[in-house]
């Protein structure tokens, strides 16, 4: 898929990409350059972070203590 980089570096995604991922303004991506292309995947939050280190699946249950004020 073709996209024009825009003033400022700005690449604007295709609404069928943005629905496809779960995408929507103000969400956080990941974006690596490897061999002279670019990656660019969901970045994961803490809770799903946390759940990967810690190879637990419950991730609502993680994000509850991520938030908590007993986490900091």
């Amino acid at each position: 898929m073709e996209v024009l980089v825009k003033k400022g570096g700005m690449i604007e995604l295709p609404n069928s990409v943005l629905a496809e991922l779960g995408l929507s303004e103000g969400k956080r991506l990941f974006l690596n350059v490897k061999d002279g292309e670019i990656l660019i995947k969901p970045a994961k939050n803490a809770a799903e972070r946390l759940a990967g280190s810690m190879a637990m699946d419950d991730v609502d249950l993680i994000d509850e203590i991520v938030q908590s004020e007993d986490w900091l």
